[in-house]
């Protein structure tokens, strides 16, 4: 009997582990750990709802951060002129590119998300049921809080969304990871990849913007000087 409940102990130990550890969310990088503890982007602008998914509003809010006058219905607008067939996803990345600007995939994981955000980047997500409710939704993020674990983001009608990183990465891997950065052609992202850069750059070409295109492949010369543009 003894030796029956030493084994159910020993059996329990590594699962109460392994739940407490997915309770918490994902365990940061070290390199993730040194960056500041708190980082907010005050100044980037909210949008409410302009739709369920929230794609022209986060959009709307990363287009005027980058000085570009724009609106939630103005990006609508454009998504059905662009990419009335296409994803959610590659209608706004569309939309971003029409107006000159690069869009950067990140990687799936928190720590490459909060190293942008820290180098003062907002990052464009879609997760899944941000209130509970079915579907996905778009939202910027603005912040995070390492000692307390938690992300700022402009989501839906709430300017300051505050979210666990367990909970921000649940629904972001039930909506497939996807994350990109909208920048200018001359500002590269914290730590670039120079593939993920150029391709970022062969994708305004492709979409009939050449000039911007040229700029980011000037700015990629200057980063790696042996770039194969």
């Amino acid at each position: 009997m003894f030796k029956s409940v030493r084994t159910v102990r020993l059996l329990l130990f590594p699962m109460l582990f392994l739940l407490g550890a997915c309770a918490s969310g994902p365990q940061l990088l070290p390199e993730t750990k040194r960056l500041p503890e708190r980082v907010e982007l005050a100044d980037v602008p909210f949008f409410q709802l302009s739709d369920a998914q929230g794609g022209p509003s986060a959009l709307a809010a990363l287009l005027n951060h980058h000085g570009v006058i724009s609106s939630p219905g103005l990006v609508d607008e454009r998504m059905q002129q662009l990419a009335k067939e296409q994803s959610p996803q590659a209608g706004l990345e569309a939309v971003a590119r029409s107006y000159e600007l690069l869009v950067y995939p990140l990687p799936g994981n928190l720590d490459a998300l909060m190293q942008q955000v820290s180098a003062g980047h907002p990052v464009l997500v879609m997760q899944d049921r941000l209130f509970g409710g079915p579907g996905s939704q778009f939202a910027v993020l603005v912040g995070y809080d390492q000692r307390e674990r938690t992300l700022v983001l402009r989501s839906g009608n709430t300017r300051r969304w505050y979210t666990s990183f367990a909970s921000f990465d649940d629904a972001w891997g039930e909506a497939g990871r996807w994350a990109v950065l909208v920048q200018p052609t001359n500002q590269l992202p914290a730590q670039p990849v120079e593939q993920v850069w150029l391709q970022a750059a062969r994708d305004l070409q492709q979409q009939g913007r050449g000039e911007a295109a040229q700029r980011a492949l000037r700015a990629a010369q200057q980063t790696w000087p042996d770039a194969a543009l």
